[in-house]
């Protein structure tokens, strides 16, 4: 009986978080299905936090961050940038996908260990393409609020922001 209550407890704890949900890799192919990717690490120096900060109007959580650059035939196509923060107290690492521009193409969330009813749905996340530096993410302004789940929308919303301007400061034009 004790192993049997056990057992249920594992599987509520083990599905109680939804952990690693895809691979950057297969968000990558699908977003740049012609593309070589290239994966890079970059560390922003202390001016380039800053305007990233001023941009984004967030502290940044680090400065190093990983970035991949998508090429075909040699010519920079667009970026992914793997972003990581906390929502509740539970990490959450989303890949946004940009343009060669820094337009937002896609954002996908790559691991969330929070519990599943509280990741954002791709409908809502769909909000997001298309928002650039002139047209920064901001919610209750240009991205609707989700009932239930407004810490995660309001984390995710700002780490989107925050992306924009790395992608700006940092990336575009670089690689």
């Amino acid at each position: 009986m004790i192993i049997n209550i056990a057992f249920v407890l594992l599987l509520l704890i083990d599905f109680s978080v939804a952990g690693l949900l895809i691979k950057p890799e297969e968000v990558l192919k699908e977003n740049f299905p012609k593309a070589k990717i290239i994966k890079k690490n970059i560390l922003l120096t202390k001016s380039q936090a800053r305007l990233v900060q001023n941009m984004s109007k967030v502290k940044l959580p680090h400065l190093v961050f990983t970035v991949y650059i998508a090429k075909e035939n040699g010519k920079t196509v667009g970026y992914a940038l793997l972003h990581t923060h906390k929502v509740r107290t539970r990490n959450e690492a989303v890949l946004i996908t940009f343009d060669k521009n820094c337009n937002v193409k896609d954002v996908e969330i790559i691991a969330f260990y929070e519990p599943p009813e509280y990741i954002p749905s791709d409908k809502w996340r769909s909000n997001f393409i298309d928002k650039n530096k002139e047209n920064l993410p901001v919610l209750r302004r240009n991205i609707p609020n989700i009932t239930g789940v407004t810490l995660s929308a309001r984390v995710l919303t700002d780490g989107v922001r925050q992306s924009i301007a790395i992608c700006e400061v940092a990336i575009k034009g670089r690689f």
